[in-house]
């Protein structure tokens, strides 16, 4: 019986798409601006690029304003027009949004 493909993940994965630009850390190649992204987990992202990047490639994902430091694990052809789907590891990974900070204590310590 084959599993899941979720059960290989360590964390849940979200679908979400939205435009993203890809730019090399090495300063090789530029900016991608034509990427999407179909999926998110706290370790990664799922995305489909027009462009070329390379498993094993280190780049900065931009989903706003800051960008996230990414290598590239996976790509597979998605078409003919050059488009491929890529797997990216996040090298900070995400908090989970369903994580509550735990407070600080609320205890009195005396500073002697």
């Amino acid at each position: 019986m084959p599993l899941d493909d979720q059960e290989f993940r360590r964390e849940r994965r979200v679908a979400f798409a939205t435009h993203a630009a890809l730019s090399p850390v090495s300063g090789v190649g530029g900016l991608i601006e034509q990427a999407s992204t179909i999926d998110f987990s706290e370790s990664g992202v799922r995305l489909r690029v027009m462009g070329q990047v390379m498993p094993g490639q280190i780049v900065d994902l931009y989903l706003g304003k800051r960008p996230e430091r990414c290598r590239v694990v996976w790509t597979e052809s998605a078409s003919a027009q050059r488009e491929i789907i890529a797997g990216l590891e996040f090298m900070y990974p995400l908090p989970d949004p369903r994580r509550r900070p735990i407070p600080p204590s609320s205890k009195f310590e005396p500073i002697n």
